[in-house]
């Protein structure tokens, strides 16, 4: 069975070929502002062209021949993420509360979560997971960039950790890895290596991840569930698996105009290029049934005189890590425990780019930077700047943070990571 019979098989004759048809347009990008840095009105007199996404606040979907945003400083300052129009919806339909406590299974590289994190204001608490630690990697570097302070990164197959945190999450992310169908515009080898063995080799770990997840989840609580492939054997068929199994109940997604529905099975909603920007996304809400209780989050801060907020600071060798609301992980493999504070080198405190990216002029000494000495500052060099404060300060541009450095109140000693150094 080739891929077009497998389509007109998961979605009709009249839906496949206009889905087909659709993958021979360009791919389509779209970017997530961070609120807290970046207002709606800042980021479209920089990029009047960017036009508003349909569904989600804060987000624009633009033509990357026009703004190359990926290589603009406001990038580099963590002002905005980007993301596929698409996947930016799935986190966009929940609704986080700021005391939710937040699983995504499968992260990285992080905007699931990310999204979930400017939604709940930085408050609350976010597990986002990973397989790969590779890939944890990328996810912690966007996290860091961003600045964000309540989301601890785990590294772990779920299957070994799920034993413990039952019944424990108000709401878990499943972007389940898949055959990537949705993938074929960005990624042509994606559409070479696609086979029906590929679909059912990954069905199976979808069921595998849903029973998983569904026992993670509070009563009460609200599991997401979502894929980038198109075939309904990864789709709806995962949640008619998961419904047999459990007393798992779906809800409804209510306001996408775009969505299509399966007719032959009314299980969620398809986000697809012949309807909607986007390169392609199944998603699917299911609800535990019953109720839980509130979240309870602790402050465990034995160094208010490195980190004086009202954070949970935990000592790993030489490193300190914080996170806005501390609670007991059992059962995860922790890659980063929130914000790098910084690391105790000798006679020294050394600060860490995260946890400058996460304070505002208020809470550190500020210098504020013009554009060129920001540009400067980024490339590596050393800023020569007369001011009234020595020491520690925390370097802004547009009074949003930069990077903690030094200075002798004449002369800015340059700290900024060496590997991030650019030109722009």
């Amino acid at each position: 069975m080739d891929f077009k019979e497998h389509l007109i098989e998961s979605i009709g004759e009249k839906e496949a070929e206009l889905l087909i048809a659709s993958l021979s347009r360009p791919s389509e990008h779209a970017v997530l502002l961070n609120i807290e840095k970046i207002s709606d009105e800042e980021f479209l007199k920089e990029f009047p062209q960017v036009k508003p996404h349909p569904y989600v606040k804060h987000a624009y979907i633009y033509d990357k021949s026009v703004y190359e945003l990926g290589k603009h400083i406001y990038h580099e300052l963590g002002f905005y993420y980007l993301q596929e129009p698409s996947a930016m919806v799935v986190s966009s339909l929940i609704d986080f509360q700021d005391d939710d406590y937040v699983l995504d299974m499968c992260a990285a590289p992080g905007g699931k979560a990310i999204q979930a994190s400017f939604k709940m204001h930085g408050n609350g608490l976010i597990i986002a997971n990973d397989l790969s630690f590779d890939r944890c990697g990328l996810l912690s570097n966007n996290v860091e960039r961003l600045g964000l302070g309540n989301i601890i990164i785990t590294n772990g197959n779920m299957t070994d950790t799920y034993q413990k945190p039952i019944n424990a999450f108000d709401k878990i992310i499943l972007d389940a890895p898949c055959s990537g169908s949705g993938m074929f515009r960005k990624h042509e080898l994606m559409e070479s290596e696609w086979s029906i063995n590929k679909v059912k080799r990954f069905q199976a770990i979808q069921k595998d991840l849903i029973l998983i997840a569904y026992k993670m989840l509070k009563p009460g609580g609200l599991l997401s569930y979502s894929t980038c492939s198109y075939s309904k054997e990864e789709d709806e068929d995962v949640i008619s698996y998961l419904l047999d199994k459990t007393d798992a109940v779906i809800e409804e997604i209510k306001d996408i105009d775009a969505a299509y529905i399966n007719p032959n099975c009314p299980i969620g909603i398809r986000l697809m290029p012949s309807h909607f920007q986007g390169e392609g996304q199944y998603i699917c809400h299911i609800r535990k049934p019953g109720e839980s209780k509130k979240n309870e989050y602790d402050h465990v801060n034995k160094f208010k005189d490195i980190i004086p907020f009202d954070y949970d600071v935990k000592k790993v060798n030489d490193y300190l890590f914080a996170i806005k609301n501390g609670k007991e992980i059992k059962g995860f493999n922790i890659y980063r425990y929130g914000i790098k504070v910084g690391e105790y080198k000798k006679d020294r405190f050394a600060y860490d780019l995260h946890y400058a990216r996460s304070l505002s002029p208020e809470q550190f000494p500020s210098v504020d930077l013009s554009l060129e000495e920001t540009k400067d500052y980024l490339f590596g060099n050393q800023i020569n700047k007369s001011s009234n404060k020595k020491g520690f300060i925390l370097l802004t541009y547009k009074n949003k943070a930069i990077d903690i450095a030094k200075t002798d109140g004449k002369v800015i000693k340059n700290y900024y990571p060496k590997g991030l150094r650019k030109k722009f």
